[in-house]
């Protein structure tokens, strides 16, 4: 993509010549993995040859040879009278882009089947912030024991806030023996027009939330007129569940993430839509 855009540039064969470079440019850094280690290395502080040399399996010889590499190339320069290196401005920009891309891979590598089905569009976290998070259950052949991951993280938790489009009943019916057991767990659930019809209409789902409602004598359950790409739960406001239905079979996939910026994006959209809902118990109302 990044080669289409220099290429519409310019029609004199220049910015062709320019993109080819860039391209080059990462291939070398992906060809050798002592590259990388030493950019990553340099991301952290500044380093002599001995401390990299000490922090890597590179020879020496290998070593002068990377940092010379690395040094023609502008990625790093020398300080304190060449004892020391660092990154460049410019290094640091590469690294920076350079590790948000293989961890966009890794993504796509470790979700290859659910990777295509993630509303990323509606995502303002970039997609490697996924890399270190748990698909759940995946592999279970319980169709259940992802919801059941949620359920019991409401459960032990104390607090739940979510945005619900993808719905299974365990979370609630698990907020339903915590409430008549006497927990303190705070729980807030906005579900999208569809599931707000399946409430509704359901009258054994209806009976179940009208009595925590009655129990906690507090609004729980709300509803919002458009429909959500997934269903998002945020315990304990550190960790992210993200719910997403499958393509060509029965059932649903769960990715639990704890990153910060995922963290942020949930907590905010789930406010948001909140901010726009109305009690559930209002649709009732409306209906009857």
């Amino acid at each position: 993509m990044m080669a289409e855009c220099l290429s519409e540039k310019s029609a004199d064969g220049e910015t062709d010549g320019l993109a080819a470079s860039a391209v080059e440019a990462v291939a070398f850094l992906a060809r050798s993995e002592h590259r990388l280690q030493v950019l990553d290395l340099l991301a952290d502080s500044s380093c002599s040859r001995g401390e990299l040399r000490g922090q890597t399996d590179a020879t020496r010889v290998t070593l002068s040879r990377i940092l010379g590499d690395l040094e023609e190339r502008g990625f790093i320069e020398p300080r304190n009278g060449n004892h020391e290196y660092e990154l460049s401005s410019f290094g640091e920009l590469v690294h920076r882009d350079f590790v948000r891309l293989l961890d966009t891979v890794s993504v796509g590598q470790t979700y290859p089947d659910l990777v295509s089905r993630l509303p990323t569009d509606w995502f303002d976290f970039d997609t490697q912030c996924l890399v270190d998070s748990e698909h759940v259950h995946r592999n279970s052949a319980d169709p259940l024991a992802a919801a059941r991951v949620i359920a019991n993280a409401i459960r032990d938790g104390s607090s739940c806030k979510s945005l619900v489009g993808t719905f299974t009943s365990l979370p609630m019916h698990a907020y339903e023996e915590d409430v008549r057991t006497g927990g303190d767990t705070d729980v807030r659930v906005v579900f999208d027009s569809n599931v707000t019809e399946t409430m509704l209409e359901d009258p054994s789902l209806r009976t179940k939330w009208q009595k925590i409602e009655r129990a906690t004598e507090s609004t729980v359950y709300y509803s919002h007129g458009e429909r959500v790409p997934c269903t998002i739960d945020l315990i304990d406001g550190e960790t992210v569940f993200l719910t997403v239905d499958r393509d060509e079979e029965a059932g649903f996939d769960i990715i639990s993430c704890s990153h910060p910026d995922v963290v942020a994006w949930a907590a905010r959209v789930i406010s948001e839509y909140r901010n726009q809902a109305v009690p559930l118990s209002q649709q009732v109302s409306n209906a009857t």
